[in-house]
């Protein structure tokens, strides 16, 4: 639905305004006690609104949601004025040409080239402003090749097992294992850990060069990032798995959208 160029989009939104408040926008303002989230896509079942809406009543706030997939780019350049997070989301894959490794398009699945478009004039916009990002999964993904980083394009060729996306098609492919902190990120302590859902066959390979891997799983795949300069980037999260369909009540899960919901705040 990108029906104008983001490159303009770009120089309109990042010349004009100095600040995020800047620019006049027709966005509705929100209330106090209401956060707005632009998520790149949203789904039909819901997981993502139901996670982060649930820990964010428990802190006296409510979610005004914005699927950036369902706006222009112009709609969305007049939403981001007044918005409080991004959250990137999962889903297709990206294509290996965003990190100069086309030709490793032959062994990924379905490509969203529009998403990866998308989703990079959403990171931009976080570059400029540091508001909130919490990546899920291919968010987590982009977020490396963002800055720089390169991904697997199918890892069971890299690690020789499709541990990441097993299960059966009646389940969706997805898998669980156990994850590990190893730093203390996100209201995670160092040492934690817990058992997840995941559901992906890319993976990080070099890791962008502003970001560090905070937690990993057995297999030594990079399961979670943050960046570097957390004075400048006090919520840059991405997590590899899923904690929005992972069991609850566990130091992986609802630690990490607490931090985005009070990082909102």
């Amino acid at each position: 639905m990108y029906l104008f160029p983001w490159s303009l989009v770009v120089f309109l939104v990042f010349t004009h305004c100095s600040t995020p408040n800047e620019c006049n926008t027709t966005y509705d303002s929100h209330q106090p006690d209401t956060l707005t989230v632009v998520a790149s896509r949203l789904w039909s079942s819901g997981t993502y609104q139901n996670y982060l809406g649930a820990l964010a009543k428990q802190h006296g706030h409510i979610i005004k949601w914005v699927n950036a997939s369902e706006l222009d780019a112009l709609q969305l350049a007049g939403v981001l004025q007044e918005t409080d997070g991004i959250l990137l989301t999962g889903g297709a894959d990206i294509h290996p040409a965003r990190y100069l490794q086309a030709q490793d398009s032959i062994s990924c699945g379905t490509i969203d080239t529009q998403r990866d478009s998308l989703e990079s004039f959403l990171l931009t916009w976080v570059d400029r402003t540091h508001i909130p990002c919490f990546g899920i999964c291919r968010g987590m993904q982009f977020m490396n090749v963002h800055g720089g980083g390169t991904l697997h394009p199918h890892l069971p060729d890299f690690l020789g097992t499709d541990a990441h996306r097993a299960g059966n098609e009646e389940h969706h492919r997805d898998t669980t294992h156990q994850v590990r902190a190893l730093l203390p990120v996100a209201g995670v302590q160092t040492g934690s850990h817990s058992k997840v859902v995941s559901h992906h066959h890319q993976g990080v390979n070099k890791l962008a060069e502003t970001l560090e891997m905070w937690a990993c799983s057995p297999d030594g795949l990079v399961e979670g990032l943050r960046r570097i300069d957390t004075i400048q980037y006090p919520c840059y999260v991405g997590v590899q798995w899923h904690p929005e369909r992972s069991d609850k009540n566990q130091d992986l899960v609802e630690p990490l959208g607490t931090f985005f919901i009070q990082s909102m705040q």
